[in-house]
């Protein structure tokens, strides 16, 4: 990398770090692109230089978390029983969004208006295209049934879990890792090939921790 371009990564993530603190403090809706300029220390026209809108930022930020998640779960194996690898996913999206939740409604709704005009593009996110992964692997090994193909089940599946995170940020009477197992239970249930005896996401979790 050159150092203008060096440079350039650097008041990018600038700009970033200080918009994801005025979307914090004045939500996202409400907050004007000069205050978080003027917290950058830039231009607006910097700004828009390097993201677009702000919905832009909201992307930048589901990027970053879903190569949070992909990473534990590449580690986990190519082999991972899928009830593992969805315990491991439910693990990385409480552990990223319980102490910061402000910014889940508005994420939440940029990722599915993202998702939705690229719905034909299973490699449009990371997340997407690692979990229809394992969703067809767990398919080949018997540990799913196939009624849908495994990019749809993989859709379907973070549907819920998204689902499950709004519900949880309306309502947190219980940890948002407990409610995301419990989402993933009901999924499970409905998916797991007949007669089989691998635990559940939930089951794992708690066996690790025995």
């Amino acid at each position: 990398m050159s150092t203008r371009d060096r440079q350039r990564e650097q008041t990018r993530q600038r700009i970033y770090a200080a918009a994801l603190a005025v979307f914090r403090r004045d939500g996202v809706a409400n907050c004007r692109t000069e205050d978080i300029a003027q917290a950058a220390g830039v231009s607006r026209g910097a700004f828009y230089f390097h993201f677009p809108t702000k919905e832009h930022v909201l992307l930048a930020r589901m990027a970053e978390t879903e190569e949070q998640i992909c990473a534990a779960v590449d580690a986990l194996g190519e082999d991972a029983p899928l009830a593992e690898v969805l315990a491991c996913t439910n693990a990385e999206l409480a552990a990223i969004w319980e102490p910061d939740p402000q910014l889940l409604p508005e994420l939440t709704s940029a990722a599915m208006r993202f998702t939705a005009t690229a719905m034909s593009d299973q490699q449009a996110t990371r997340l997407r295209s690692t979990l229809a992964d394992r969703f067809a692997r767990a398919l080949a090994r018997g540990e799913a049934v196939a009624r849908l193909p495994a990019p749809l089940l993989s859709d379907l599946y973070l549907g819920n879990t998204l689902a499950g995170l709004l519900a949880w940020y309306a309502n947190p009477v219980l940890s948002l890792r407990a409610v995301l197992d419990g989402v993933t239970e009901l999924f499970w249930n409905g998916a797991r090939a007949p007669g089989r005896d691998e635990a559940s996401p939930a089951d794992a979790v708690r066996e690790g921790e025995a």
